[in-house]
């Protein structure tokens, strides 16, 4: 009978020679990145030591840890890539604090020809509310009834169980479900004020061909958009309630309001370094359209306008922007523009961020 004291573990080897168990660091590899972003992000090293000590590190090694950190030559070299950052954000501040002196307000233009939007607007970045150029367009009679009796009743794909995902927009693949057409109808004629559930541009892959005879009802807009065809356009349909958290596009965007009313805040890239960017195109702010527990000193200037039937928002690429439901909302989005619309080709951050 072997002796318990003696007895070990076969896949044990430091046991086996009669060698102790080498201590978990006091630090792990998850502390010490955090610990390098906030020198880099300017915290203090006595900051940073006091938190480590509230999460449980010992006092010296915490310590030790830090002095390493901000004299490693690795940190040096990223530190010069963060002044590098830090100069691109001064030079937004300086763009941001001049549009801050300028009038304010999205402008609205009446039957705007294609040629003045691109000089005005989509060459500068410049977001505006187009009115007048959907009148002919079919959809734009849509209701409930017309939309069962349009369609037929195919499967189709939604947004659901958004409200208990505070970052339901970050995971919507996870919120993808499918459902009979006349199910959504259904749920939208109680006329809830949820964001419970929304058929969004993320539900296109699947909605596109279920929902053909919709795009027949789906004009164009000569000298703005290219040939309108299956694909070419998002679409979106939800109750009063739903949202959109904060985020940026890729792409210019034209959001083109067919039913309801739709309330879209927006803030200029050049306060980027100000909405909390955390991964990829996506605020921290998530769906707070206001802001306003934000510090003043700390919060972006904020534009907003509310879109009706008929109504066309441009979102140039890099605004950063919220949308929220005001009633049952139809619409769609369109980024085949006739002008070059590609921003992605040398998008680099990807994945990274």
């Amino acid at each position: 009978m072997l002796d318990a004291r003696k007895s070990f573990r076969a896949d044990d080897p430091m046991r086996a020679l009669g060698l102790r168990q080498p201590a978990p660091p006091a630090v792990d590899d998850h502390q010490r990145e955090r610990i390098a972003a906030r020198l880099l992000s300017g915290d203090t090293q006595d900051s940073i030591l006091a938190d480590l000590v509230r999460e449980g590190v010992p006092l010296a090694p915490a310590k030790a840890e830090i002095e390493a950190a901000a004299q490693h030559p690795y940190l040096k070299g990223a530190a010069l890539l963060q002044a590098r950052l830090s100069k691109r954000d001064w030079l937004l501040e300086s763009r941001a604090k001049l549009e801050r002196a300028g009038s304010g307000g999205i402008p609205v233009r009446d039957r705007l020809p294609a040629e003045d939007f691109f000089a005005e607007h989509y060459n500068r970045l410049s977001p505006v509310v187009l009115t007048g150029l959907t009148e002919h367009w079919p959809g734009r009679q849509w209701t409930l009834e017309s939309l069962a009796a349009k369609v037929g009743n195919p499967e189709i794909e939604v947004q659901m169980e958004r409200e208990a995902d505070r970052d339901f927009e970050l995971n919507s693949i996870a919120h993808k479900r499918r459902m009979r057409w006349h199910e959504i109808l259904a749920l939208l004629a109680e006329d809830p004020d949820t964001n419970d559930f929304y058929v969004t541009a993320n539900n296109s892959g699947l909605n596109r061909k279920a929902l053909d005879p919709l795009w027949r009802d789906v004009g164009d807009l000569p000298g703005y958009l290219g040939k309108s065809r299956l694909g070419d356009g998002f679409f979106w349909m939800g109750p009063r309630g739903t949202v959109t958290p904060w985020h940026h596009d890729l792409t210019q965007n034209l959001l083109v309001n067919m039913v309801g009313t739709k309330r879209v805040a927006l803030v200029s890239p050049a306060e980027t370094h100000r909405m909390r960017n955390h991964r990829h195109c996506f605020s921290r702010f998530g769906a707070d359209a206001t802001l306003s527990d934000v510090p003043a000193n700390e919060r972006p200037r904020i534009f907003t306008v509310d879109i009706g039937p008929g109504d066309i928002l441009f979102i140039p690429v890099g605004w950063w922007h919220h949308v929220s439901g005001l009633s049952l909302t139809i619409g769609m989005s369109f980024i085949n523009f006739v002008w070059d619309n590609d921003f992605t080709s040398f998008y680099r951050s990807e994945g990274a961020l």
